[in-house]
């Protein structure tokens, strides 16, 4: 195993464990935010988170992209890593205040626009982006040095204390701006402390930051991030809140998020060591694209389609037993997401194969592509038929996103195949879930689900034990991980006898 694979299997336990506690309490401040604000304050809170995301991915300029691919270069070479870390900080810092100032000279106008009192709780929402920004910033500098076990300690603290002191804002009245605050002053004040205990750590020297390469590399990748977040990050709630108000806005925002938090947990956390097993097999032999996809589909999809099936016949008790009654509107659109989201996995490993074959631009044309014909139907679609007309587009432009990442990959390398047989198993050990669909009218409160939830993983452990869905090669890559428990996911998956 090379050294950078081996880093990364080691990094992979503790950013699993991290991700999987953030999980957990960021779904407890979700109910805790759903349930005691107000429809008409969650739905401007909505409004506010999304275009605070836009606003950090504009601030951010994609230099955090650029600290994960440059600074274990510039550790490697043991000069110039504290420079380079403390430049891009500033950089982002001056993005940061451009933006809170250019929202203060806007309240009024965005006021205006959405017909609601948004324009104060966005100036808070961009003002306190800065502690998220800082934090994110410090969290890239740990995992591009592979200090997950750092990270993971620290994420998992502020995952608790944002739980807790939502808790008190909201209980205090303090509403939408409470809910904002919560979420960043702990990071601001964890990312302060982290850079005073990192930044002396960094390498130091007297090599400057290549500036021009690192915004050649960073800035398509901020573009790709901006219209990806038009496509993946709910653009729809913008309208939503501007042609039908902020309780449309709302009850399309929790459908959206519960289906994409519970998928997108997957992909990101394997993400390390896939990237780093592509790239090292890359360098060694360009011919074995085709393999490594292979590997990438089976890995996702082993993951993601039980998560699927489930969302898609019980995902609005989901919503019922997270958020309550009250919410039951936001379930059944919620079950549309789960599928429509799972079809965003095939095009997930042509995506990576793309930027491996550094074909940047593609993936770039691509999400400005999928951006306009998302967004194009929304502005058609949104003003007249409201909340409905926020589905097709996404559908649409998610739908036809692996098709055109499937074809230019095939243009530009040649036919990558895709593992449909291993698929088909996995879709039927899946659709045993259905086999449970009787039961739904029992599982509307908390024990109900839970139930339902226990029987779920004792009846998909027989499925996938029976459908036998791993084979020598996909074993392979469980041995070369460190994943925790991988003896125990071999014996589930049929592939080994009982672990001793």
């Amino acid at each position: 195993m090379s050294g950078t694979l081996e880093r990364a299997s080691r990094a992979a336990p503790w950013s699993l464990a991290a991700k999987a506690i953030r999980f957990v309490f960021s779904m407890g401040t979700s109910m805790l935010v759903v349930r005691l604000l107000p429809a008409e304050e969650y739905g401007v809170l909505a409004i506010v988170r999304t275009i605070v995301l836009f606003a950090g991915a504009l601030a951010g300029f994609g230099l955090g992209n650029a600290l994960n691919r440059f600074l274990p270069e510039r550790e490697t070479r043991k000069s110039g890593s504290r420079d380079f870390f403390t430049g891009c900080l500033a950089l982002q810092g001056a993005g940061w205040a451009f933006f809170t100032v250019l929202v203060f000279v806007l309240r009024g106008p965005i006021d205006r626009m959405y017909g609601s009192p948004i324009g104060t709780p966005l100036l808070a929402g961009v003002a306190l982006l800065s502690g998220n920004m800082l934090f994110q910033l410090v969290g890239l500098a740990l995992t591009a040095t592979f200090r997950t076990k750092r990270l993971a300690f620290l994420q998992g603290a502020l995952s608790a204390a944002v739980l807790f002191i939502t808790w008190g804002a909201l209980r205090a009245g303090w509403g939408v701006i409470g809910v904002l605050a919560s979420a960043s002053l702990p990071y601001l004040a964890v990312g302060v402390w982290a850079i005073l205990r990192l930044r002396p750590t960094l390498a130091g020297g007297s090599t400057p930051p290549e500036w021009k390469r690192l915004f050649r590399y960073a800035l398509p990748l901020a573009a790709i991030q901006i219209l990806n977040l038009i496509t993946w990050q709910q653009s729809e709630t913008l309208l939503l809140g501007h042609f039908r108000g902020p309780v449309e806005a709302g009850i399309f925002d929790i459908a959206y998020r519960i289906p994409q938090l519970l998928l997108a947990f997957v992909p990101e956390t394997i993400w390390p060591i896939v990237l780093a097993a592509f790239v090292e097999v890359y360098t060694r032999d360009r011919r074995r694209i085709e393999e490594m996809v292979g590997h990438y589909f089976r890995v996702l999809f082993l993951l993601v389609t039980p998560i699927t099936l489930f969302g898609a016949l019980y995902g609005d008790l989901l919503i019922q037993v997270l958020y309550g009654a009250e919410r039951a509107l936001s379930g059944s659109y919620a079950r549309i997401f789960f599928i429509i989201f799972h079809f965003s996995f095939f095009g997930t490993p042509f995506s990576m194969a793309l930027y491996l074959i550094e074909k940047t631009w593609v993936n770039l044309v691509l999400a400005a592509v999928f951006a306009v014909i998302n967004l194009g139907l929304d502005l058609i679609l949104i003003p007249r038929y409201g909340l409905p007309g926020a589905i097709p587009p996404v559908a649409i432009a998610i739908g036809i996103s692996p098709l055109l990442r499937w074809a230019a990959l095939r243009n530009l390398h040649g036919p990558v195949p895709i593992p449909w047989a291993f698929l088909g198993r996995c879709y039927a050990a899946s659709a045993s879930l259905v086999l449970l669909y009787p039961l739904r009218s029992l599982a509307g409160n908390a024990w109900g689900f839970g139930l339902l939830l226990l029987l779920a993983a004792v009846v998909l452990a027989a499925a996938f034990r029976f459908a036998r869905p791993i084979g020598p090669e996909e074993r392979l890559l469980f041995e070369r991980s460190n994943l925790p428990g991988k003896r125990w996911i071999e014996w589930w998956l049929g592939s080994t006898g009982i672990p001793r």
